[in-house]
């Protein structure tokens, strides 16, 4: 059945009761209305709304983000504050002399760069209450861009060798205990991701694997393959993901992003993967374009992040606007926002403005996060219902009240 529009869904309201053989002036206004709304669909949104109005827009506007990794998402003033508290040493003694430490600059311009700054966040994991604090804060920025749902991802074994902390009592209590303090303050919805380094090999694979099954009763819903994607091809992990997928794991792969196409398609037909982290070299192959296409696999595509790490050169030969146009599920994600040095609502406006997206094609995009999302039927529907109620409200405030 077709997804009913938030325009769409506006015209309802204005439904009066008609006699069907004639006009009346009440019958004119709703196809006056329905005809607006259509039009209003199929226009870019950067040529109906100013640059301030569509900005404003797109933040009110609900959001999902799907491929966002905790350890990315550290702020320079979260760290300086966990340094201070436990006296650790950084390669800066303010916000400012530290955020080229964090976050890329104008001279970063490889993934390599991009993998580099890690070595400075990894210095934020020091006990159980500064993963606390990042988990906290991570779901505050979330909240405050008006992302109401959204799917955190993490290594437990990266975030514990920093310091030889426990991952569970350390790790998973630090990052349990930080949700629990965030819902008493947001109405972001949070599930968890477990993310398997894929150069440290199927035995350690093996490992997380068993962590996340135990914390599926505490928010764990996925399993992650992540890191060297170019020199460690998904094919050795395919049995310890096929054991979380019987486990009742969802299964999200990066692939197609440092690595070909023939990833995507291991990640698919081996790792029975749910959704594609990135995918962005999907194209380079059409049959696993097309696998992807039939077989109805969302791409959690990461436009900033895609060409600070090289997977595209530059936004505007980014596939997404390609992959959209096919009908493959595209979802619009942050990655490591902290790292970039942005937000969902921003990604948002960068592909606005590039490919000129209508209001229907943002909606589209939407519900594909949304359908994509690692819930139970239930919990989805419900999610689809509030996002579609909140999406009408704002886009009856910019666009029809126009």
């Amino acid at each position: 059945m077709r997804e009913i529009s938030g325009l769409e869904s506006l015209v309802g309201r204005y439904n009066v009761a008609t006699v069907a053989h004639k006009k009346t002036p009440a019958k004119e206004a709703v196809e006056q209305t329905h005809a607006d709304s259509v039009q209003l669909q199929q226009k870019p949104l950067e040529d109906i709304l100013d640059d301030k109005q569509l900005k404003s827009f797109l933040h009110e506007m609900p959001k999902v983000d799907l491929h966002r990794h905790l350890e990315g998402d550290i702020r320079p003033d979260t760290l300086l504050s966990i340094a201070q508290r436990n006296g650790l040493e950084l390669p800066g003694r303010s916000i400012e002399e530290l955020k080229p430490h964090l976050q890329i600059t104008p001279q970063d311009k490889t993934l390599l760069d991009f993998i580099k700054k890690f070595d400075t966040i990894g210095k934020a994991f020091s006990d159980k209450e500064a993963i606390s604090e990042i988990t906290y804060e991570s779901v505050k920025e979330c909240n405050k861009d008006n992302i109401k749902y959204a799917e955190l991802r993490f290594s437990p074994v990266y975030m514990a060798s920093q310091y030889g902390l426990d991952e569970e009592r350390d790790v998973m209590g630090g990052i349990l205990d930080g949700l629990a303090k965030a819902k008493k303050d947001f109405d972001t919805d949070v599930r968890l991701i477990m993310i398997v380094e894929r150069q440290m090999g199927p035995e350690h694979a093996a490992h997380v694997e068993q962590l996340a099954e135990k914390y599926m009763d505490k928010g764990v819903v996925g399993l992650d393959l992540a890191n060297d994607e170019f020199h460690f091809p998904p094919g050795p992990y395919a049995q310890v993901f096929q054991q979380a997928k019987d486990a009742g794991l969802k299964i999200t792969v990066h692939a197609g992003e440092a690595g070909g196409a023939e990833n995507v398609r291991t990640s698919i037909e081996d790792l029975k993967a749910d959704r594609i982290g990135h995918g962005v070299r999907t194209f380079q192959d059409p049959t696993v374009e097309q696998e992807v296409l039939d077989r109805k696999i969302p791409l959690e595509m990461c436009p900033t992040s895609n060409v600070q790490t090289g997977a595209t050169d530059k936004l505007e030969n980014h596939p997404l606007k390609h992959y959209f146009d096919k009908g493959i599920l595209v979802t619009v994600n942050t990655d490591d926002p902290g790292v970039s040095d942005i937000n969902l609502s921003g990604e948002y406006y960068k592909v606005v403005k590039q490919f000129g997206f209508t209001e229907g094609d943002l909606e589209k995009i939407l519900m594909n996060s949304v359908e994509s999302a690692f819930l139970p039927p239930d919990e989805k529907a419900a999610l689809k219902e509030k996002y579609s109620t909140q999406l009408s409200t704002v886009t009856e405030k910019y666009l029809l009240s126009r």
